[in-house]
């Protein structure tokens, strides 16, 4: 790899969501019977994604393939979900999160834009006790705890995971 080209598709890659919110849109609306097939139509709403990056995108959504009258396709799960182990949820957690700001027992927390609804998923799939609900914009969470004692709990776990110290 060349270590001066720019990291894509990483957790930081704006361009991975959106490219994995388009996959999801393909597979629903056709029926894909190869990542090359995918990869065309990818191409046709403006993302270039090698094999690999669609190897990876479609094992992180959870798709999979099923056969069927005319062959083998890929397939949503029940629900579209990315499959993310404790490390992955860490990850985007800490990633994605610039800012948090308690008010009572609610928590904004900014993300970059098109981040909020990624790293309210992972903050719901924690399963933390202090966390009621999240609701999801763009680039704003609102994280609904059950008290302002447990808002601060919930900013000093974020603070442990992001390594940063929030207001």
């Amino acid at each position: 790899m060349n270590i001066y080209a720019p990291r894509r598709g990483g957790p930081q890659d704006p361009d991975a969501t959106a490219r994995r919110k388009a996959i999801v849109e393909v597979v629903q609306a056709v029926a894909i019977r190869s990542q090359q097939e995918l990869a065309d139509h990818l191409k046709h709403r403006g993302f270039q994604a090698t094999q690999a990056t669609l190897s990876r995108d479609l094992r992180n959504l959870g798709i999979g393939k099923v056969p069927g009258s005319e062959g083998v396709r890929y397939v949503l799960p029940k629900a579209p979900h990315e499959v993310m182990d404790e490390s992955q949820r860490r990850l985007e957690v800490g990633a994605f999160i610039q800012s948090v700001e308690l008010i009572g027992n609610l928590a904004l927390v900014r993300t970059p834009p098109g981040n909020a609804h990624g790293v309210g998923r992972a903050l719901d799939s924690l399963g933390w006790p202090e966390i009621a609900g999240t609701v999801a914009g763009d680039d704003t969470l609102l994280v609904v705890t059950r008290t302002a004692t447990a808002a601060r709990s919930f900013r000093r776990k974020l603070s442990d995971i992001t390594r940063r110290a929030y207001r």
